[in-house]
Formats: C-alpha cells, structure tokens, sequence
C-alpha cells in the first residue's frame, strides 16, 4: 500500500511516495503555494497526476488547526489565510478523485515516532518539531492527544520568555527557524523580501519591528537560512550568536515546563534544525545548568532524543494518519 504524501511548510513542500512499512521510496520538493487556495490545489493535482496509477490515495501534513477525522482547517499557521474554514480532505479528495486525509503537521511528527520511531517503545512522549515555526505533538498512550479545539502540542504559542506579555514571548518567535531569520535579518539589516517565506518576514515585521532598532542604510541583500545562520554560529558571529543564545533559553523554557506538566519518559526532537550535530547537545548542556541553578530534582529532568526521521518524520507520519483513517 503507497500514498502520495505532502508535508506543507512555510517556506517549501516535501513530498513522495511512501508505503505502509514506513519505507519512503521517492522525495522531492518545490516552493510552498502560499498565494491561494487554487494554487494550493493545483500543486497537488500536478504531482498526483504523475502517480496516480501507483498510489491509493493523498496523506497530507500542514501547520495549522485541523479536525483530522473530518478534514476542515480550522486556520491559522502559514496557510491559514487561504485555508480557514475550508474542508482540505475534501478539496483535494474530489480534485484528485481519490481518497485523502490531513492532520496538522507537528502531531504528524509525533505519530511517526510513535509509529516505528523513537517513541515506538514507549507508551507515552513529546515529539518537538523544530522548522518554520515549533510543532509538536503529545502521545498518550499509545495514542496522539489532539485536545480541545485540536489545539494540544500547539508549542508555538507557548511562552519561553517575558517581555510584558508581547508577541516575542512566544515560542515561535524564539525557537522556529521563521522567528530566527527575522530577528538575525533586524540585527544585520538584512532585506526581508528576499528571504524565503519574505512574505511571512514583511508581515512579521509589521507585529514585531517596534522591538528592534531602525537602521539608516539600505537593507543588504544577503539570504539567510537555517545553514547560513549555524555558518556564522560557527564563525563566532556575534549577532548570530547571541540569536542562538535566545533559542537555547527558549528551548530550556518550553522543555522544562513540558517536563514538568506532561512527565514523559522522552521529548524528542525532529524537524530540520534536528538535523545540526551540535543542537542537542547545547541544550542538554542548557538544561544542566538551569538544573543545577534552580535545584531542579533529578525526577524532573528531561530526557532528550533526536528524532529517527529528522526532517522526514512528517512525511511518514501524514501516512499513519491515513492508515489510521482508511486502514491498509
């Protein structure tokens, strides 16, 4: 059994063919269709067109509040504007003319561990997805908790900071790669229109520019990205460093009160950021010393593990999604 799968982010789409072993047997990507819902549908259709013949149907990942069991997209994430309110399974269901099924893409993550990754021993765990923004997801049981309003291991809104309760205390800002461009692009007076997801940057900069200081020479047209970022971080760059220093703070934060409300055996870390060799161990380095500076009983520490999937682990976890939907 095979499905076509997409996992939308704010800046790209990955997608490919994969089967009910948890095997991906083709991927690729291309840019994400943030413009419209038309957009949005047509770059599905092309690529099931292509595959068609192989597959038995459509699994989808995307940020955003989502009933998974009927479809409907609830809003907000970076294709909230084109999708509040809109039925996404059935959009694409009946434009494909083949079965489809969606789930927001941070409890993706987590059905994958729990599915055949790091959590597939374990009864309970965290899944923290690091990319554009921070998913997650929480299992229970065996199962994943999608909440009230769906809206359970929405960590992006979480508070890993205080500013007096502004928009720059949240998660998002702090700890997604989307949060970390802008605040490196305001420090370096980079251009923001030429970044990836520029769009989202402009807009953010409307919510957020009031923080930061105006500088009076032209923007510089460099692009960042989550590579470019670990260069300077390597470099010894200052204005990366100290952006660096905010997530890892952040980070300790969002895990420590995790920890402490949930007690998982495990929290684990996917999505691309998972991928950088030095990320855990700085946080676990963090995370001792925050232990050892509050007093922190060894009962409440964390244990961390990086994800089995990396940045794949939406991909496969949009296809236990619809194996759980529509069985093998």
């Amino acid at each position: 059994m095979k499905c076509l799968v997409f996992d939308f982010g704010g800046s790209s789409v990955k997608y490919g063919v994969v089967d009910d072993q948890a095997r991906i047997l083709f991927s690729d990507k291309f840019p994400a269709p943030l413009d419209s819902e038309e957009g949005f549908i047509q770059a599905i259709q092309t690529r099931y067109e292509k595959y068609e013949t192989e597959v038995c149907g459509i699994a989808l990942s995307l940020p955003g509040i989502i009933d998974s069991e009927s479809g409907l997209h609830y809003g907000s994430g970076a294709y909230g504007r084109i999708l509040k309110n809109k039925n996404v399974a059935e959009l694409v269901g009946k434009a494909c003319e083949t079965k489809a099924a969606v789930e927001n893409d941070g409890k993706c993550g987590a059905l994958s561990e729990a599915w055949t990754g790091a959590l597939s021993e374990e009864r309970d765990g965290v899944v923290l997805i690091l990319g554009t923004g921070i998913g997650g997801g929480v299992i229970v049981d065996g199962k994943i908790r999608r909440g009230f309003h769906f809206s359970a291991g929405e960590f992006s809104f979480a508070l890993t900071k205080f500013n007096g309760y502004t928009i720059t205390d949240e998660a998002w800002v702090n700890i997604g790669i989307v949060g970390m461009t802008y605040k490196l692009c305001k420090r370096k007076n980079l251009d923001l229109s030429i970044q990836d997801a520029g769009d989202t940057l402009l807009k953010y900069d409307r919510l957020l520019g009031a923080d930061y200081p105006v500088h009076i020479q032209q923007p510089q047209k460099i692009r960042v990205n989550g590579k470019q970022i670990f260069k300077w971080i390597e470099e010894g760059d200052r204005d990366a460093e100290k952006v660096y220093e905010e997530f890892l703070d952040s980070m300790v934060a969002l895990i420590h009160n995790i920890q402490t409300c949930l007690a998982p055996p495990k929290i684990v870390l996917g999505g691309g950021l998972s991928r950088v060799e030095r990320l855990i161990p700085d946080i676990e380095w963090k995370l001792e010393e925050f232990y050892t500076k509050c007093c922190i009983p060894d009962t409440l520490h964390a244990k961390l593990q990086r994800s089995r999937y990396l940045d794949e682990c939406n991909l496969l976890g949009a296809m236990y999604n619809f194996i759980e939907q529509y069985g093998r």
